[in-house]
């Protein structure tokens, strides 16, 4: 083929003239054997000549033909060589056939070793196709098979449900006959099983209308147990209702009882009315017969009231006993008000008319006794609360822990002005005393003694406590600077000098006054604890009131301790801290230690 393409492929470069491409053609004339072209017409419409060029093209573009004609190689020795190439490695692919033909044989026996293997299995394989098809069948019929029992078991449990209920309405137990046949009325079991019969009773009655076979099985049961359940229950509520007709019988009582099992009532409503009825007409005659007795006493006694009330108020100086009635009548007619009850108001306003207008009266009569009280006629004095203030603070506590309930500004102004009046009255009976302490004394005992009723009765943020409460601290502020004056005036007096030139600037002024210092430091050093001693003492058999005098006791000590720390800021001054006598001082915390000593313990 490399011969018969080699003049086409001369012929085919650039640049060959005819004369080459002639000398091709004739060289290789001579080479070549004489053609036998036979019966080969070229002219013939069938030989194409551009497939033929074509096909040389195609050929042209092997590497290997462009590689010898790119070297200029002979192409027919190039050919001798390729033959002589392709003949050595046929010889050569035999010996190896023939080297390997042992395991070609192996092969060929597994090859059909294999082949039975496989037809095996293709018959295995058919025989599970067949298998699978018979279970598929069994399948699709356990699935029908599944589907029907699916809705055989939905219909029974709906069917299930439904006779459950029915059965369980239906069942009486022996629970419940035990209990309705033994136990007592009173008892809550009873009560509740009752709740079950009823029930019961009214689902055998539905399903009567139904026609349901089955409630004739139970309809005598559950009738006997109605019979038996009615006459109990009648029996209790007639007995309470006959306990109604005992004389003094407080009928509240059994009316909350009954109250209390009104389950009853609407059992024999539904299924005795006649006994229902006849348990109704006995309740309804007794309680007729006791509510005409009771208001016709009422009446009565209203009658006499409202006949006399106008004399026996005339008379009447009982001022608590009057308010008491007025705030009684307040709250008759705020129930009335409540349960819509009309017809009493006329005689309530009417009653009030009388009782305001005498209440009013009295503790004006009141107010001007006391403004119009000589205390030079009240016989010897003495520093301990006095009968006068005790029954005013009684009397004032009583009015306001009434009063708070519905509060009255006309009540609270006579009040304030009763207060007023014994505040004058207690201060004019002070001034009886001839000395300062005493008057002192004499006013925080009654004070706290009017303090201390009061706040038992009357809210902490009263006027009447707060007004007390006020005066009380001021005086018992007084009364300890009245005792501590005595024992310790010097050095007070000097503090509240010495304070008030410290605040203008001017201590300087007590710079001379070294000896007056030395005398109130040794003094103090010397005499203190005799006399806070003393001042415990004379404070103590001074007031009535154990813990009044505690409290007095104390304030006056921390006022002491106050004023000796007064004294040492004083005296710590410049103008004083080159005195000797500063050393004499007592440490203020060893005196505060020391105070504490004579703190009163109870």
């Amino acid at each position: 083929m490399a011969e018969a393409l080699m003049p086409a492929a001369e012929l085919s470069k650039p640049g060959a003239g005819s004369a080459a491409a002639a000398e091709a053609m004739e060289s290789g004339c001579a080479a070549a054997p004489a053609l036998n072209l036979g019966d080969l017409d070229l002219t013939t419409d069938e030989f194409i000549l551009d497939e033929v060029d074509i096909h040389i093209q195609a050929n042209l573009e092997d590497d290997l033909v462009k590689e010898a004609l790119r070297t200029g190689v002979d192409l027919r020795q190039y050919s001798k060589q390729v033959e002589t190439e392709l003949q050595r490695i046929e010889q050569a692919s035999i010996k190896d056939y023939i080297k390997e033909s042992q395991n070609i044989a192996s092969l060929h026996n597994q090859i059909t070793a294999c082949d039975s293997i496989l037809e095996r299995m293709e018959g295995m394989l058919s025989s599970f196709q067949s298998d699978l098809s018979s279970i598929s069948s069994e399948i699709q019929t356990l699935q029908q098979q599944s589907v029907s029992m699916n809705l055989r078991l939905k219909n029974r449990q709906a069917v299930r449900s439904q006779l459950s209920q029915l059965v369980d309405e239906l069942v009486v137990p022996s629970t419940m006959i035990s209990v309705i046949l033994d136990s007592p009325v009173t008892e809550q079991e009873f009560l509740e099983q009752l709740h079950e019969l009823n029930s019961k009773i009214n689902y055998a009655k539905e399903l009567s209308f139904r026609e349901t076979l089955a409630c004739s099985d139970i309809q005598d049961i559950v009738d006997r147990l109605k019979i038996k359940a009615v006459s109990k229950i009648r029996e209790f509520i007639l007995q309470k209702i006959y306990s109604f007709r005992k004389p003094m019988t407080n009928y509240q009582i059994p009316q909350n009882t009954l109250l209390k099992y009104r389950f009853f009532y609407q059992f024999l409503l539904a299924n005795e009315r006649t006994v229902a009825k006849e348990i109704r007409d006995e309740y309804v005659d007794t309680m007729s017969k006791i509510y005409f007795s009771y208001f016709k006493s009422y009446s009565s006694r209203l009658l006499k009231v409202q006949k006399n009330l106008s004399t026996y108020l005339s008379d009447c100086y009982d001022s608590i006993a009057v308010f008491l009635c007025i705030h009684i009548i307040l709250r008759f007619r705020a129930i009335t008000v409540k349960r819509n009850i009309p017809a009493l108001d006329k005689y309530w306003e009417g009653v009030l008319e009388l009782l305001w207008p005498r209440f009013e009266l009295i503790l004006e009569m009141n107010i001007q006794s006391i403004r119009n009280t000589d205390p030079q006629k009240l016989g010897v004095l003495d520093t301990r609360p006095h009968y006068i203030t005790r029954r005013y603070a009684e009397f004032s506590s009583a009015v306001v822990s009434i009063n708070q309930t519905f509060p009255n500004e006309r009540t609270n102004a006579l009040l304030g002005q009763l207060q007023v009046e014994v505040e004058n009255f207690v201060l004019k009976m002070a001034a009886e005393f001839p000395s300062r302490r005493d008057q002192l004394i004499f006013l925080i005992n009654n004070y706290d003694m009017m303090l201390g009723v009061l706040m038992e009765r009357a809210a902490d943020d009263s006027k009447e406590v707060e007004g007390f409460q006020q005066l009380l601290l001021a005086r018992t502020q007084e009364f300890i600077e009245e005792i501590l004056s005595p024992p310790f005036g010097g050095m007070i007096a000097f503090v509240k000098e010495s304070e008030a030139l410290m605040e203008k600037g001017q201590l300087d002024k007590l710079r001379n006054d070294e000896a007056r210092i030395t005398q109130l430091v040794r003094g103090f050093s010397s005499s203190w604890k005799q006399s806070v001693e003393a001042l415990s003492q004379d404070v103590m058999r001074s007031f009535t009131n154990f813990k009044n005098g505690t409290s007095i006791i104390q304030g006056a000590l921390t006022q002491l301790i106050q004023y000796y720390h007064g004294f040492h800021k004083v005296l710590s001054q410049p103008t004083f801290r080159s005195l000797a006598v500063r050393s004499e001082l007592i440490n203020l915390h060893h005196l505060m230690v020391e105070v504490k000593k004579h703190k009163p313990n109870f």
